[in-house]
């Protein structure tokens, strides 16, 4: 790799050297095998960030066991808040006969709780960036268990009560949906955050998909107040499981860089390492259990709150984060748009649900999921380290993006089984796999969404996953202001199609940006629209 080779590929935000494949730089061939690799499997795989060489604490350098339980925590944490979401489906005819409301005034509810999610996105998070991940998982989860409550009780009330009930709930917890890949971006390298973002979609999506179908069997037997009194139960559970096993994870100190940008390849394989040996030098003590229960910090005094809030309304102004809000956006709608017509279309006749069968049609969807896992991780991985190896080592975010294909069809083909065999009213069992089919492609977009963003500006994880929630919340709550209606007008056929064809038509923008997307992020670096706004 010749020095020309080197700062044409660097400049880019996201590009990485991954695999330690050799170079004709003989300064920068030297620097990359002093530097750590993978362990496990492939050893010529870096690991991209490098961890701290002195300080036990970086999350980096925590244990496998360490990190797999904050990970479950954060993912048990999606989960139930993203099961709170949809939790309605199942006893939308309970509700509406208990508050004389219609299925799309119920819908509202709803809606009420996505645009929440939204607005305070853009309020917690800033505090994830000043003061830590820990006190915002804590703070939401405990305002959780209180909005569950609230509902629980309000269910037996009236409509208004239980309408803000909802608001409230999708204030507290709308963190689900921006903090835990932030989180994943903290503990873990390069080559595995594929797969962990993939098993994170599959926690919201899971959620969304399992939540109707445990609410069903709740609703039937005990009523809609304690599908809301058992979400309690759980979400106080991991509460506590979080306090005792999740720390801090944000981490502001030093770590060896791989190719620092502002340094040519021979400065970078000399005095970058220099910096690596003052670091061992200077050992940093690890903390015990108790120190890492602290609840609260003094904050990053490098960090400006106004600006941590202003600087996702900046990043509309990046087309790789817009393009990947809106992949996200529409693939998870879908999910909302099957919680808010299950009741509607297969409570009447000929199919005659009552909850419990509401709640299992939910089934479909979830085993859907599992397989758009696979495709977007460990397949996408696959996929992305094959175009690595074959670029000398050198990965582009852009490398992942095939996989948007197979996303596009399934997404495509599934929304047309489900109106084509629901429109002829054929068996139960043709719409519900129409609606597994369709989920494949929901999970394979939310996690491409997700993934690409995150590759291009890794640095700014929290900023970027608020946009993308924010725009996700607008586009789910444009739904469920119109989509019960939308159907009773037009016929499940036309507006399924409709809405697969918007997806379709964003997924197969991927093609400009598999061909220009280095120049784009090259464009963006350029600009610096942080450093001209005032807000680097």
């Amino acid at each position: 790799m010749s020095r020309e080779y080197e700062a044409e590929h660097f400049r880019a935000p996201g590009t990485e050297i991954l695999f330690d494949e050799g170079s004709s730089d003989v300064g920068l061939s030297d620097r990359l095998h002093q530097l750590k690799h993978r362990t496990k499997g492939d050893s010529r795989v870096l690991l991209v960030p490098q961890p701290s060489t002195n300080n036990p604490n970086d999350p980096l350098n925590w244990s496998t066991t360490k990190k797999s339980l904050a990970f479950f925590n954060g993912c048990w944490y999606a989960f139930m808040g993203a099961i709170t979401g949809p939790i309605m489906a199942a006893g939308m005819n309970q509700l509406s006969k208990s508050f004389g409301k219609t299925m799309q005034q119920l819908t509202y509810a709803n809606g009420a709780c996505l645009i929440n999610q939204g607005v305070w996105n853009c309020i917690w998070m800033p505090f994830a960036v000043k003061y830590g991940r820990r006190p915002i998982y804590l703070a939401s989860t405990f305002l959780m268990i209180l909005a569950c409550i609230w509902l629980a009780i309000a269910s037996n009330k009236d409509y208004t009560t239980f309408i803000v009930g909802r608001a409230f709930l999708g204030a507290w917890e709308a963190p689900i949906e921006s903090i835990v890949p932030s989180t994943v971006t903290d503990m873990f390298f390069l080559h595995n955050r594929g797969e962990l973002v993939a098993i994170y979609g599959l926690a919201v999506l899971g959620g969304n998909e399992l939540g109707p179908m445990f609410s069903g069997f709740i609703v039937q037997a005990l009523g809609m107040d304690w599908a809301f009194w058992i979400v309690a139960i759980f979400i106080a559970a991991n509460l506590v499981c979080m306090f005792c096993f999740m720390p801090e994870t944000k981490f502001t100190g030093p770590r060896p860089q791989i190719l620092p940008p502002s340094r040519s390849a021979s400065e970078s394989s000399t005095k970058g390492l220099e910096e690596i040996s003052v670091d061992e030098l200077q050992p940093v003590p690890k903390k015990s259990w108790l120190e890492e229960l602290k609840f609260w910090s003094r904050g990053d005094p490098n960090v400006n709150l106004l600006h941590v809030f202003l600087r996702p309304f900046v990043l509309m102004a990046y087309p790789t984060v817009v393009w990947s809000c809106f992949v996200y956006g529409l693939a998870l709608s879908w999910n909302v748009i099957l919680g808010a017509i299950v009741a509607q279309l297969f409570t009447p006749p000929p199919y005659g649900f009552n909850s419990n069968a509401q709640g299992l049609f939910f089934l479909s969807p979830f085993v859907g999921s599992l397989f758009g896992v696979y495709f977007s991780g460990p397949c996408g991985d696959w996929i992305a380290n094959f175009f690595t190896k074959h670029n000398r080592g050198i990965r582009e975010p852009e490398m992942r993006l095939p996989t948007c294909l197979a996303a596009a069809f399934f997404t495509f083909f599934g929304a047309l089984w489900f109106g084509l065999s629901y429109e002829h009213q054929m068996h139960w069992a043709m719409p519900v796999v129409g609606a597994g089919i369709l989920s494949v492609g929901s999970q394979m977009g939310t996690t491409l969404g997700m993934n690409y963003a995150l590759d291009c500006h890794q640095e700014l994880s929290v900023e970027i996953m608020v946009t993308i929630a924010a725009l996700k919340s607008c586009i789910a709550w444009i739904w469920t202001w119109v989509i019960n209606d939308f159907i009773t007008t037009c016929g499940v056929l036309s507006v399924f199609m409709t809405v697969a064809a918007i997806n379709v038509a964003i997924y197969l923008i991927y093609i400009p940006f598999y061909y220009r997307g280095k120049q784009i992020r090259l464009w963006v670096h350029q600009k610096n629209f942080f450093q001209a706004a005032g807000l680097a």
